[in-house]
């Protein structure tokens, strides 16, 4: 018996460079400025109690550009800590036709390599403590805490169909790359 091949379309994160690129079907090749972590691909023109209140501000902290820096929020649910980049390694695209607080978006579903951090210098995985609740969506009053924010709301709504219509055929994997990471001991030094 036969089986039917599934098609596979590859889109790219690159974090350092902060660039969404890749080839879904028939639409012209994709590539967009984009941002993770950090508060980073908020709403411009937000007011000022808003902008402290997401800590905007966290877009310039090194901490953010780390793929296992945390969320953190106080009893109330107010912003300690912005979370860093998205962890790297590879992820399912799935289209979500409306997600709240979203709307319209992508959810970014783990693949083995990309539960944990593998590093030359530890002889097992490192759990990098982040969770499973990644997406592709447009702009908004917080940012990004670790989900991927397209510069362009038109070629963010562009990648959303293609995901969308190539899933009738086949799936859309994401690979994420150039992802920094503080080290267990460095991470220690950085809390105390």
């Amino acid at each position: 018996m036969a089986h039917a091949v599934i098609q596979v379309a590859e889109l790219v994160y690159d974090a350092a460079a902060g660039m969404l690129t890749g080839t879904i079907g028939q639409e012209p090749r994709f590539v967009m400025k984009a941002y993770s972590g950090g508060s980073r691909g908020h709403n411009p023109g937000v007011n000022r109690k808003l902008a402290a209140a997401y800590l905007y501000d966290s877009a310039n902290r090194v901490s953010s550009h780390f793929a296992n820096t945390p969320e953190i929020k106080d009893a109330r649910g107010n912003y300690k800590q912005r979370g860093g980049t998205l962890p790297a390694g590879h992820y399912k695209c799935h289209y979500l036709e409306h997600h709240p607080p979203f709307g319209e978006c992508i959810r970014l579903l783990r693949m083995a390599d990309a539960m944990a951090i593998h590093s030359p210098f530890s002889p097992h995985p490192i759990p990098h403590g982040r969770g499973n609740d990644f997406y592709i969506h447009g702009h908004g009053p917080k940012g990004s805490d670790g989900c991927i924010v397209p510069e362009s709301n038109d070629e963010r709504l562009r990648l959303n169909q293609a995901v969308k219509q190539f899933s009738d055929s086949g799936r859309v994997v994401l690979l994420v790359k150039n992802v920094s990471y503080l080290l267990p001991a460095e991470l220690e030094g950085q809390m105390a």
